[in-house]
């Protein structure tokens, strides 16, 4: 190898390895408009100061709360809220608390045993969340509760007590 391609090798493993360096180890710099801004005078609000200004207001405004504070990792607060939803009439948030319980669509990731109420699936109160859901005229809720029916038929058939017991609860008396 001659002497001008090994200077060249070693010149571009040099700049590779500085920009690597800059590129992991340097702190990006504020972009300026957000040192500019004027810093938002936005009252926070307690918890109770939150629910107390949603009791009179629509489903939807409450079941948007819900779902911020469920994206934000707080199930405890987003069912709350969402059962507040549902108390006016709306379905869809029946709906996600019947998935919150439903062991087809529950996920232990979303859910902090430490934090929350949710540590495992409860498939009887996923079908009465449900069932809430589809009185109130959610769609889809009706092929969700359709799944779980199957997914305890099947854990039944297999001599699951749990399963049997839901299901005799449903038959009709």
């Amino acid at each position: 190898m001659n002497t001008k391609a090994l200077l060249l090798i070693v010149t571009f493993i040099a700049v590779a390895a500085v920009s690597a360096y800059f590129l992991l180890f340097s702190t990006p710099a504020t972009p300026p408009s957000l040192i500019e801004a004027p810093t938002p005078k936005v009252a926070a609000l307690t918890w109770e100061q939150l629910l107390e200004s949603l009791a009179d207001k629509p489903a939807i405004e409450i079941r948007q709360h819900g779902v911020r504070f469920f994206q934000d990792r707080d199930p405890d607060k987003a069912f709350l809220l969402f059962k507040q939803a549902a108390k006016k009439d709306d379905g869809w948030s029946a709906m996600v608390i019947g998935e919150m319980y439903d062991p087809a669509t529950f996920t232990a990731e979303d859910f902090d045993p430490e934090k929350t109420a949710f540590s495992k699936p409860n498939p009887g109160k996923a079908l009465q969340w449900y069932d809430l859901a589809i009185k109130h005229g959610e769609g889809k809720a009706k092929s969700r509760q359709e799944r779980l029916i199957s997914l305890l038929q099947a854990e039944a058939d297999a001599g699951d007590a749990k399963a049997q017991r839901l299901l005799r609860k449903r038959e009709p008396q």
